[in-house]
């Protein structure tokens, strides 16, 4: 038995603050298993020779350099190459004269160019970001780590390399390269349907990747599928501004792209489906109607055309609703001005839609604006009796309609309701209680 088993656990002193995390006790095997693989892991790290960034003294130099031309980049193993570099990396941090200095500076840019080429190791790759090389090494080392690493399933590294890579090397020339692996990094995450800890979708990754990708590369050619992706992806989670956001991306910058119809369509209908009801958001129904109207002409002939014709009906309909609840807020604060010009509008609109029920409806309720015009109009009495003026149709002496419609909504069936006679009290005591 060690000493640290024997050991008996010593209480803590009276008002001493325990520890947030405390070791774990009475497994001694465990913390030596633990503190194993604590130091594997720690030599697995720096077993990279590219991450020893001490400089070489200077009688070593001599020797560095010799080990370089006496091995070929071409004929080198990576694991070689790498050591090679490493070496070379050192050598630039002594004091140099200027043939060594040369010397140096060539055999590390052919032993570089090799490693970034032919490199099976994304650790020592990835390295090669991080040392002072020039964009055309170290983009195509970075590049390479990041398929590395996502072929052995590593998409998160993979992902990280990359954004390693643009905020060191930012604007590098290889963009096409770099977004051909970030949609990769996406749609496997996208098609993933597993959990990391039995709990956390990979799938739920995908939207970041797709984000960063129409972000930082959008004019790439993938960049309108992850425009499309995202699109559908808050479209299901119901989030329809920000799919209407995505579909106005891909329209702004993918001018080309074969989604183009399907998104100049889908953005009139997430502006109805945002909507709540009739009586709110009458400029955002005219907006979608304005949108599908120009979809109709530019794309008459399209495949998605049946789903637009009833978008179109939909539109319609919801603004002749609209006209309707209008015209009744307008009846019931007696400005039969008002609440004519609203049920005409909305008789146009719902036509327009062919939707016949809803036509006579709106021509019922502009019938009943003209018989409360006739029954409620008042009369100017032989001699003119003081206080009462004449009704005018027209219109004239009054302020017009109202400016705004009412800010709660309105029961549809008020009209119903409005209509309703009330029992008078005799009848009801009549009535006997049934």
């Amino acid at each position: 038995m060690t000493t640290s088993e024997s050991a008996p656990t010593r209480a803590p002193a009276p008002g001493a603050r325990r520890a947030r995390y405390r070791p774990l006790e009475g497994a001694p095997r465990l913390r030596a298993a633990l503190c194993l693989a604590g130091l594997l892991l720690a030599a697995a790290c720096s077993a990279s020779p590219i991450s020893d960034r001490g400089a070489l003294s200077r009688a070593e130099v001599p020797a560095a350099i010799e080990a370089a031309r006496a091995t070929p980049p071409a004929n080198a193993a990576p694991r070689e190459l790498a050591k090679i570099v490493g070496d070379l990396l050192r050598a630039t941090r002594s004091e140099l004269d200027a043939a060594e200095r040369v010397a140096v500076q060539t055999l590390l840019d052919d032993a570089a160019t090799e490693l970034a080429e032919r490199g099976d190791d994304p650790d020592v790759l990835e390295d090669l970001i991080q040392v002072d090389l020039p964009a055309r090494i170290a983009v195509p080392a970075g590049l390479r780590a990041a398929r590395i690493w996502l072929e052995d399933k590593d998409r998160s590294d993979a992902f990280a390399v990359i954004q390693r890579l643009d905020e060191r090397y930012p604007s590098h020339a290889l963009g096409g390269e770099t977004g051909e692996i970030l949609y990769a990094i996406a749609a496997s995450y996208r098609d993933d349907k597993g959990r990391r800890l039995f709990l956390f979708p990979y799938s739920a990754r995908a939207p970041a990747v797709f984000e960063y990708l129409s972000t930082e590369y959008p004019t790439h050619a993938r960049t309108d599928d992850a425009l499309r992706e995202l699109a559908r992806t808050y479209e299901d989670a119901r989030r329809f501004d920000l799919a209407i956001e995505r579909h106005e991306d891909l329209l702004l910058w993918s001018q080309d792209s074969p989604f183009r119809a399907e998104s100049e369509a889908t953005i009139p209908m997430l502006r109805l489906a945002d909507l709540d009801g009739p009586a709110y958001g009458r400029d955002q129904m005219l907006r979608a109607l304005s949108e599908l109207d120009a979809w109709v002409e530019r794309w008459a002939d399209h495949p998605l055309r049946p789903d637009v014709d009833r978008s179109l009906v939909d539109c319609l309909q919801r603004l002749a609703d609209n006209d309707l609840v209008v015209a009744r807020f307008y009846r019931r604060v007696k400005n039969p001005t008002g609440a004519r010009n609203h049920a005409e509008r909305g008789i146009r609109f719902a036509r327009r839609a062919g939707n016949a029920e809803q036509e006579a409806e709106l021509v019922e309720f502009l019938a009943s604006i003209d018989e409360i015009e006739a029954v409620e109009a008042p009369t100017l009495l032989p001699g003119g009796a003081p206080g009462i003026e004449a009704f005018d149709p027209a219109g004239t002496g009054t302020s017009g309609p109202a400016p705004l419609a009412p800010s709660e909504p309105l029961d549809p069936d008020s009209r119903r309701r409005d209509r309703r006679v009330e029992p008078a009290p005799e009848a009801e005591a009549a009535g006997g209680g049934q």
